[in-house]
């Protein structure tokens, strides 16, 4: 029951994710990029403690307070606020290719800083994750020299050191739901300042469509998704479920079509194939053996 229970916060984590893509484009319409991430932080910092302040329980030490704070820099701060940036000036299938490099990255790192040990399946389905995700955006990636590819990869890495970092400081110890909210607190300051700082903190765009749609993505998009994010990886190794990852801008190609109306191609149905083949490869070892495929996951901490 647990591992069925874990598999559908999975799906709940990257659904929310996904809707997030087609959302933060809605929102660009009205505020610069950093004004939106300033409003997704804020809504799920007011969110985050709304709902699990009650399970809290705050670490009372400044060295605990610390490692928060640079979990914080790396997965949100650092990650959004440089791939928002960098998006200004790549295209968007372009920006989603490099971010989405993530799921290789954490792999590697997996095995390099916290020693995971590392087989086949886990090798070859996030390979073949990776390249459903290039035949999906196949048709629309062109790549112009720049400063924004650079950015994007330093999103990509940042967000991946994040994930070890957090394994490897944060996953025992420390309470989930602290750590959860307490990262939105240390960055808003920051996210704030750096707005501040790029000329981008202005107030004109604000309405309700722009409230509403930052509300979502700083909520269920945010604080719930984060929230179930650290629990999984708290669980299970890093190796184990990056592949599956990919899960997320599959999912945002549905949305993107619900949404947006965007149109989908050949290309499109064929890289949603390979990503699917690419998460029944991550998980595959573990079912061999009778288990189910978040079940694969477990950690060997």
């Amino acid at each position: 029951m647990a591992k069925l229970a874990d598999g559908i916060a999975f799906i709940a984590m990257a659904s929310f994710w996904a809707i997030n893509y087609p959302f933060v484009k809605i929102a660009l319409q009205y505020e610069p990029p950093m004004m939106v991430l300033l409003f997704r932080v804020l809504f799920a910092l007011v969110f985050s403690f709304a709902i699990f302040f009650r399970s809290m329980k705050i670490p009372l030490d400044l060295k605990t307070h610390l490692k928060i704070f640079g979990f914080s820099l790396l997965n949100i701060t650092i990650f959004m606020g440089l791939w928002f940036t960098g998006e200004e000036t790549v295209s968007a299938s372009l920006s989603s290719l490099i971010i989405y490099s993530y799921p290789i990255l954490m792999l590697v790192f997996s095995f390099l800083l916290i020693g995971e040990k590392l087989d086949r399946f886990k090798i070859a389905g996030t390979a073949v994750g990776f390249a459903g995700l290039i035949t999906i955006f196949a048709e629309q990636i062109y790549i112009k020299p720049g400063i924004g590819i650079f950015l994007l990869l330093i999103a990509a890495l940042s967000w991946s050191l994040g994930t070890i970092y957090f394994k490897r400081f944060l996953s025992t110890g420390t309470d989930v739901f602290a750590v959860n909210s307490l990262q939105f607190a240390y960055a808003l300051p920051v996210i704030a300042l750096w707005a501040f700082l790029d000329g981008s903190l202005t107030f004109t765009g604000l309405n309700i469509s722009f409230i509403l749609v930052t509300l979502f993505m700083g909520s269920l998009g945010t604080a719930v998704a984060y929230f179930i994010f650290l629990f999984l990886f708290r669980k299970y190794s890093v190796s184990s479920i990056s592949g599956l990852f990919f899960t997320v801008p599959a999912l945002s190609v549905l949305f993107s079509y619900l949404i947006l109306g965007e149109v989908n191609t050949y290309f499109t149905y064929l890289g949603l194939v390979l990503i699917s083949i690419g998460i029944y490869l991550t998980a595959r070892k573990k079912q061999v053996s009778g288990n189910s495929a978040m079940g694969s996951a477990v950690s060997e901490d």
